[in-house]
């Protein structure tokens, strides 16, 4: 690798770490700065840079050298597709998206979930309380209609919540991995999306769940009733007769990879879903990735990550394998695992507490501006180098309250948040329904996500906000069509106290982000505001700018 480092320092040292030594190479000048070509012996590898003022790592300058954990990370081979960096993705939950041929629909009672019937709601009704057991209607032939509308939008990468075999509406209770749900058009319509998708040059992300099976799922019923079958291996029992399962939840039964017959059958063998299911799909989302393990743990987790997603990219090379790390995605992502991960520590959870007040579960919160710039820039730094722009970033999910619902339905604090998105490194997703103005039912003293999170997504034009639709149309074609914003690095940038600003640049161009709670002014150079393509100059109050200098 040749290292360049922007600084106005004239020497400096270059500082890595090789068989438990740290290794010492003198950096040559640039026009910019100073440089090291250096054999990459291991991966990930870790370096960082000694300067007249101190060492430089991923936590900034400091007086004494830094842990290792605080060095900058490389990765070697296998990196993410080229195709997945800055991508702009789009979060579809199959039942709740839209209606291709209602005659797929379940019936009303047509079989008990959890003891109870389930139930068939109309499109416009509101979900509620009875969640995993209400069903919509909504099938892949209804996702494949919608791809006129998602290519208009700009979408490049659709990701769909699971979509195999299951008795509840969610789908993360499997019972059979090799059938797509006859419910949302089996087999069948999964191959006329993807070939549809492959003839727009669009991707296809499904979602894995790897980590636990449903209770239903025919080996799971075998390890029950035959405690010397040898698929009683493939989970983990307690001397009590209970078992692993996730979340404590009893239907979701923990799979367990020191079992010779797990590997086999979900990693290894020829017909594991991982690999099967490549020949229709461009990769994968692990579903609670950090929790997969052995013994009903998550020890060895980086070893079964890093198997999953070579078994993925041996059946297609530029296959994309990002994980559900719901919290600190950095030790894991530096073991050379996955190509990138859910971007929910390191920005959806500090953003949304910044712009609402209060952070996931409600709870109040007094973040600033300068808070939230070193909790984002920490996370992003201390990210290898080659996966900052393979995060999946995004502001709303299935999992978690929607966005505009968290800002009481602020529409001018939403467009913050997602211009905010756009600008960030990483692959920004949208969440099906957000671009126009999709929320939730629920007061918002009841602070929930599931199931209110999952309505369906109003086809009605009439029920569109189409400012928000337009200004969403606007930042995908931002992201798709400037090198700044797709690839380029994250700097800081001095602003006003209250304002979030940072720089990106890319080979020389930059665009400057600035964003705030409520309208402040701005002294700028001149420049052109991407957003209204309008020339600007001085004086300017705005929440949210993207600034392309022109000086």
């Amino acid at each position: 690798m040749e290292l360049f480092l922007e600084t106005e320092a004239r020497e400096g040292v270059l500082l890595y770490e090789r068989d438990g030594e740290l290794q010492k190479k003198p950096m040559a000048p640039w026009e910019r700065g100073l440089k090291a070509r250096v054999p990459v012996h291991a991966s990930p590898f870790r370096y960082c840079f000694r300067l007249p003022q101190g060492y430089l790592g991923s936590h900034g300058l400091e007086r004494t050298l830094p842990r290792y954990d605080r060095f900058f990370h490389l990765l070697a081979k296998p990196l993410p597709p080229e195709w997945a960096l800055g991508a702009v993705f789009y979060q579809i939950f199959p039942d709740r998206f839209r209606q291709g041929r209602p005659e797929l629909a379940p019936k009303e009672g047509a079989w008990l979930y959890g003891g109870r019937p389930i139930r068939k709601k109309a499109w416009h009704e509101p979900p509620g309380e009875d969640g995993a057991r209400e069903f919509y209607g909504g099938d892949l032939f209804g996702v494949l209609e919608a791809l006129p509308y998602l290519e208009a939008l700009g979408v490049e990468a659709l990701y769909l919540t699971p979509i195999f075999q299951s008795p509840s509406s969610h789908r993360y209770d499997t019972e059979d991995y090799h059938r797509v749900d006859p419910h949302l058009g089996g087999e069948e319509a999964l191959r006329a999306l993807y070939e549809a998708l492959e003839a727009r040059g669009m991707k296809l992300i499904l979602d894995g769940v790897f980590n636990h099976v449903g209770a239903t799922h025919p080996w799971f019923q075998k390890a029950l009733e035959d405690p010397s079958s040898p698929e009683r291996g493939m989970f983990t029992f307690y001397p009590d007769g209970s078992y692993a399962s996730f979340w404590g939840v009893k239907h979701m039964p923990k799979l367990d990879y020191a079992s010779a017959l797990t590997q086999e059958r979900f990693v290894f063998g020829k017909e594991a879903p991982v690999r099967y299911w490549m020949r229709l799909a461009h990769g994968w989302r692990l579903d609670v990735a950090h929790s997969i393990g052995e013994g009903g743990t998550n020890r060895k987790n980086a070893r079964w990550l890093r198997a999953l997603a070579r078994a993925a990219k041996e059946e297609r090379e530029d296959a994309l394998v990002f994980g559900e790390l719901s919290y600190d995605t950095v030790p894991t992502l530096r073991a050379h695992t996955l190509d990138g991960a859910m971007h929910y520590a390191g920005f959806a959870h500090p953003v949304m507490e910044w712009l609402s007040g209060r952070d996931l579960h409600g709870n109040p919160v007094e973040l600033e501006a300068e808070d939230l710039w070193r909790a984002l820039f920490d996370h992003y730094a201390a990210l290898p180098l080659q996966l900052r722009h393979a995060m999946y970033t995004l502001l709303s999910s299935h999992d978690i309250p929607r966005a505009l619902w968290r800002l009481r339905g602020d529409k001018e604090r939403f467009k913050t948040a997602y211009a905010l998105l756009f600008a960030f490194p990483g692959s920004p997703a949208v969440y099906y329904g957000d671009e126009v103005g999709l929320s939730q039912p629920n007061p918002y003293e009841v602070w929930r996500g599931d199931p209110y999170c999952r309505a369906p997504f109003p086809w009605d034009e009439a029920l569109w906000d189409k400012d928000l639709l337009a200004f969403l149309r606007r930042l995908i074609l931002l992201k798709k069509t400037h090198p700044a914003l797709r690839l380029g690095g994250l700097l800081p940038l001095k602003a006003p106290p209250g304002v979030l600003a940072f720089r990106r640049r890319h080979r020389g161009r930059e665009v400057w982000a600035f964003f705030a709670k409520e309208e402040v002014r701005l002294s700028l150079p001149r420049g052109v505001d991407l957003l209204s393509g309008r020339e600007v100059a001085g004086e300017v109050e705005a929440r949210y700018l993207l600034l392309e200098p022109l000086e």
